[in-house]
């Protein structure tokens, strides 16, 4: 199965926030030719014998999460997200902190492939307290991925190592683990949840250069090193209302430590405990083949 979700917080997704509103307008307005083109569905359900065709789920899903990386100031954003299937294959499970990947290859319990993350920026607009600081745009982090399920359809580990393409990025890396359980209608997923980066990224972020600390004159300089960025946990609750519509509601909380949680930045401005709260609405439907 591929998946594809914008991804992203902070002032650039902020800013979209009208993004998953008119997304859910748009699939209220062709709510109709959709349920049309679902071919070989007994009471609206895909029938999963068929092999022709791809099961196409789109949705929107509404986030409450800081504004940047340390902040203590809250905002809405929003993303929009498709993945798609053989009417044959599975639905795979995927947590709602997950980037954006592709399997290129996969056995009963482990795959693995190439991810893309959007990752939000920082700017004077977030909080005025910032000006003078070398603040930074968003920027897409292409990498791979790798998934393992050591008890399967219950426990998955996965991890995520990216790179920003533009010259000032770094390496980041995202490792999880999810206690999956299935109650009727329900899926429940829970677990701990770390960060990594390496010294660019930890300096972009949360490092205060000699003349950036001149130049805003509320905080030292400071010195990012590289290492563990963050430790939390992730959890997720979704709902299937049938075999089309699912809502999904999520929480994860990210607590910054080492050079993350020492920096100014985040002492002096922000937050060490970084919450993120969300509300996900999905649509699946039958596009058969042409």
């Amino acid at each position: 199965m591929a998946k594809f979700r914008w991804v992203g917080s902070g002032q650039y997704a902020r800013r979209a926030i009208t993004g998953p509103v008119a997304f859910l307008a748009v699939i209220a307005q062709v709510m109709p030719a959709l349920e049309a083109r679902a071919q070989g569905v007994e009471g609206g359900a895909p029938d999963a014998e068929t092999s022709s065709g791809w099961i196409v789920t789109i949705g929107a899903t509404s986030l409450f999460s800081p504004q940047y990386e340390g902040s203590a100031k809250y905002g809405l954003s929003g993303l929009p997200s498709v993945s798609f299937r053989q009417p044959n294959e599975p639905e795979d499970f995927g947590a709602p902190d997950d980037s954006l990947d592709y399997t290129l290859f996969s056995t009963s319990n482990f795959k693995v492939g190439p991810v893309v993350n959007l990752r939000s920026g920082r700017s004077t607009s977030d909080d005025i307290r910032l000006a003078g600081l070398n603040n930074y745009p968003w920027t897409i982090e292409p990498g791979v991925f790798a998934e393992f399920w050591p008890v399967p359809e219950m426990l998955r580990t996965r991890v995520e190592v990216r790179h920003g393409v533009r010259g000032q990025d770094g390496f980041v890396a995202d490792l999880s683990m999810d206690l999956v359980q299935q109650f009727g209608a329900f899926t429940l997923s829970c677990g701990p949840r770390l960060s990594l980066a390496d010294n660019r990224t930890m300096q972009q972020e949360f490092g205060v250069s000699p003349l950036a600390s001149f130049r805003n004159g509320l905080v030292p300089p400071f010195n990012a090193r590289g290492g563990v960025k963050s430790i939390g946990y992730g959890i997720g609750l979704s709902y299937d209302w049938s075999e089309q519509w699912r809502t999904t509601v999520f929480h994860r909380y990210d607590r910054l430590v080492g050079d993350a949680g020492a920096s100014p930045i985040t002492t002096r401005f922000g937050s060490r405990d970084q919450l993120t709260f969300g509300l996900g609405l999905s649509y699946a439907f039958r596009l058969n083949a042409i």
